[in-house]
């Protein structure tokens, strides 16, 4: 049972990661320039992770956490296989709203699934496989597109489908024993909760800034789509790594320790990716970058679980849903004024990070 929260997040984020890897075919499709990608991916992602902390309150007083795992991914698959066939970019939003909508709503239920047992280790397990399928989405479909085209994704999307239907039958008998009814405190509760909320936030910040303009960034640079993605997916396979090593190291130290090894990496190697020349310089930063910055997601999870743990898919909710919410909605607005401008826009995200560090050290106390 330990392997299903897993295997299911890695199918979530795996078809969900489709979109940003393709940012120059899309821009070349509906004749947009990269602000507007960027600045409308960004507003859809904060306005669909906005409302997982509305799902993590729901689902935390539901018992049949199975049923709406496997139901969720299933409408997830069916959306994201018309891709190919939208042509007006208006139709193209939506679609990518209705997917972000779902998987919003899958992440609270499932991690809180994955931590019913109160093991760091399955909350690690969980994230390290959305790390993973996330992390091989985009060098899948910059191939898979470049190979087959994404007009015929749906290649892919019925076969996952027969075989999540084979593999959730016991996920669908599954109820949970408990349903917790304590009512939540905001000053004593969730505002516990804010020193994830403001790691969490600037991490994403920062992080959807790199992921969504390094293809466009390596496609400026002459590369071809497929080397963009395959940056993308290099920085997330290590990512895969780093994310459960902060949950090991999270165990021996504390959340402080943890955040502050993340932050201080991703901070150094996005100012390293800006300032040195070099294109094979440039792409080994990022996947540094990508690696210190997956190092404290799991690990977030863990410290909010924990500190609302009659709460667990609130807590994640809020620690994966509303943080990265807010963290899109200032990366929309942000790209909305500069989002022509690469490079400011990678150093502002770097400088970012930095500055929130220091506030992070000097006010958290464990």
């Amino acid at each position: 049972m330990e392997l299903i929260a897993p295997f299911f997040h890695f199918i979530a984020d795996f078809f969900n990661a489709f979109i940003k890897p393709l940012a120059p075919y899309f821009i070349d499709k509906f004749n947009i320039d990269n602000r507007t990608f960027a600045s409308s991916i960004a507003l859809i992602g904060g306005l669909t992770s906005l409302v997982q902390v509305f799902f993590g309150a729901y689902f935390d007083k539901k018992s049949r956490d199975g049923l709406y795992i496997t139901t969720i991914v299933l409408l997830e698959i069916f959306f994201i296989t018309f891709l190919g066939f939208v042509n007006s970019f208006i139709i193209f939003i939506a679609l990518v709203a209705i997917v972000r909508i779902l998987n919003s709503a899958f992440h609270p239920v499932t991690a809180g699934f994955a931590g019913k047992s109160q093991k760091g280790k399955h909350i690690a397990l969980f994230s390290v496989a959305g790390t993973l399928g996330a992390g091989i989405a985009p060098v899948f479909i910059t191939a898979y597109q470049k190979l087959v085209g994404i007009e015929k994704l749906y290649y892919i999307t019925v076969i996952v489908t027969i075989f999540i239907l084979l593999f959730s039958k016991s996920l669908l008998s599954y109820r949970k024993e408990t349903i917790p009814t304590r009512k939540l405190s905001l000053k004593l509760d969730i505002l516990k909760l804010f020193p994830v909320f403001l790691i969490v936030t600037t991490r994403s910040f920062s992080m959807n800034i790199f992921h969504t303009y390094i293809p466009i960034y390596m496609n400026e640079a002459g590369n071809s789509l497929v080397i963009g993605g395959s940056v993308l997916t290099a920085g997330m396979l290590l990512g895969v790594f780093t994310n459960y090593l902060g949950t090991t190291v999270l165990e021996k130290t504390n959340s402080k320790i943890t955040n502050s090894i993340g932050f201080l990496g991703m901070g150094i190697f996005g100012l390293l990716f800006v300032f040195v020349p070099s294109i094979p310089f440039k792409i080994l930063s990022f996947i540094l970058f990508d690696g210190f910055s997956f190092f404290t997601m799991s690990s977030n999870i863990v410290t909010a679980q924990k500190l609302l743990p009659n709460n667990k898919a609130l807590a994640s909710s809020i620690s994966m849903g509303f943080s990265w919410a807010i963290g899109s909605f200032l990366t929309s607005g942000y790209s909305a004024i500069f989002g022509n401008n690469i490079m400011f826009m990678m150093l502002s995200a770097s400088i970012a990070v930095l500055i929130v560090l220091v506030v992070y050290i000097s006010s958290v106390k464990y």
